[in-house]
C-alpha cells in the first residue's frame, strides 16, 4: 500500500504517528474515546471508563494478538485505532485482524490531513497483520458515526460491504 498525499512537507512533520503497546495510554486515549461516544448513535447511554480501561490494558498485554495506533498532529491528539488478531468464526485455522475501533476526530476527517491520517493508520495495520498471517483486515462499523463516509473510503481502500451492523434498542 503506498501513500498518496500532496501534503506538503512541513505539515507532514507535524504528524506523528504512534504504534505498538506504548500508545496504549489511557490519558492520550481517553479524550478521542469520549469524543467518540458523544458523535455516536449510543451518545445517549453512560460512557463507561472501566470499560475502556479494559481494552486499554488488553492493549498492553504481550500476546501478540493486540494492537494500536495513535496519532497527533502539531500536538494534539487526533485519532486512534485498536485492533486484534483471531480466528475466523467459521475456521480455527483462518485469522483475521479485526478492527475494534478506528477513530478519527472529526474536524481533520474530511481534510486531506484526515485522509493521511487513515492512509497511515491502515499502513500499519496492514504491517502489524501480514507477519501474524492475517487473511484480511475485518471492520465493524458500528458507531453510526459518518456512515456514508466510511463505507466509501473502506471501499475505496479495497474493502468489501457484507452488509453491515444494526442496532435495535429495547
Amino acid at each position: 500500500m503506498s501513500i498518496e498525499t500532496t501534503l506538503p512537507p512541513s505539515v507532514l512533520k507535524k504528524i506523528d504517528i504512534q504504534f505498538g503497546k506504548d500508545v496504549a495510554d489511557l490519558e492520550k486515549i481517553l479524550p478521542l474515546a469520549r469524543q467518540l461516544h458523544k458523535e455516536s448513535i449510543f451518545s445517549d447511554m453512560p460512557f463507561d471508563q472501566p470499560q475502556l480501561e479494559k481494552v486499554v490494558n488488553h492493549l498492553k498485554d504481550e500476546t501478540g494478538y493486540h494492537g494500536a495506533v495513535y496519532v497527533e498532529y502539531e500536538g494534539e491528539a487526533v485519532a486512534f485505532a485498536c485492533f486484534y488478531f483471531a480466528p475466523m468464526l467459521s475456521s480455527k485455522k483462518t485469522w483475521v485482524t479485526v478492527m475494534h475501533t478506528v477513530y478519527i476526530r472529526s474536524d481533520i476527517r474530511s481534510t486531506e490531513i484526515g485522509s493521511y491520517v487513515w492512509q497511515r493508520i491502515m499502513l500499519a495495520v496492514r504491517g502489524w497483520s501480514a507477519p501474524r498471517g492475517s487473511k484480511g483486515i475485518m471492520f465493524n462499523v458500528v458507531s453510526g458515526v459518518a456512515i456514508q463516509e466510511t463505507d466509501m473510503v473502506l471501499r475505496a481502500n479495497g474493502a468489501t460491504h457484507l452488509g453491515g451492523n444494526y442496532f435495535m434498542r429495547l
